[in-house]
């Protein structure tokens, strides 16, 4: 068996649970990331809930809408950026923008935030995952 100059290793490695990672998004802003299991389980039904009250399952798109979802500590929504062209073109069917202006007034940037990917499934099924 040969093996090319392309092949790479990749090896992951995990986090222990309780630290918190700090990343910077400008080189001036810091917000530290949750990444306590726990949390981000409890913080994830939160969401879930959170949308799944607010969204009317009766979706027009015909695949995934992937989403980028930051939460603060008491699960509210402080910002959501789609990850695909679909997701972009159908904000509007999705209750991200109304769950993102309720939150507004307790969106405080340095506080540590959660990040999810929220997935809309054109059957009506709303996934949120880490």
């Amino acid at each position: 068996m040969a093996s090319s100059a392309t092949d790479k290793n990749v090896q992951a490695v995990p986090v222990p649970a309780g630290q918190q990672q700090v990343q910077a998004a400008d080189g001036t802003n810091q917000t530290a990331e949750i990444t306590d299991s726990v949390k981000l389980d409890e913080l994830a039904l939160k969401v879930y809930d959170r949308i799944d009250r607010s969204w009317p399952t009766s979706p027009t798109f015909n695949r995934n809408l992937v989403y980028r979802v930051s939460t603060s500590q008491d699960g509210a929504i402080g910002n959501f950026e789609p990850l695909n062209q679909l997701a972009k073109d159908y904000i509007p069917e999705t209750p991200l923008p109304n769950l993102l202006k309720s939150s507004e007034t307790s969106s405080n940037s340095a506080a540590p935030a959660a990040k999810f990917t929220v997935v809309f499934a054109p059957t009506g099924t709303l996934e949120v995952n880490p």
